[in-house]
């Protein structure tokens, strides 16, 4: 299994600690992603994994790893909800 550092960039949207009112912003890298590994098994659907939901319900079986399911589309999940609950701890919530 691969091992990623889910470091956050921020891009946009933030200056001096503090939000800007623009979007904001985030990268995190997948620096541990290759493609080539997949191919041995393209015709199979990993188990536990969302690639075969995904090739029924929008007919794309993208085999090379990553896209909508990804361990790194969710973790920007997680960063982005961080976000938000350190501006609901400033409302209280």
């Amino acid at each position: 299994q691969r091992q990623e550092a889910d470091e956050v960039e921020i891009l946009s949207g933030v200056f001096e600690g503090k939000t800007t009112g623009a979007s904001i912003g985030l990268l995190i890298r997948n620096t541990d992603q290759k493609s080539k590994d997949y191919s041995a098994i393209k015709d199979l659907f990993r188990p536990a994994h969302a690639d075969y939901t995904y090739h029924h319900k929008y007919g794309i079986r993208d085999y090379r790893g990553g896209g909508r399911s990804s361990a790194r589309e969710t973790a920007m999940r997680v960063a982005a909800g961080a976000i938000a609950k350190k501006y609901l701890a400033t409302q209280g919530i």
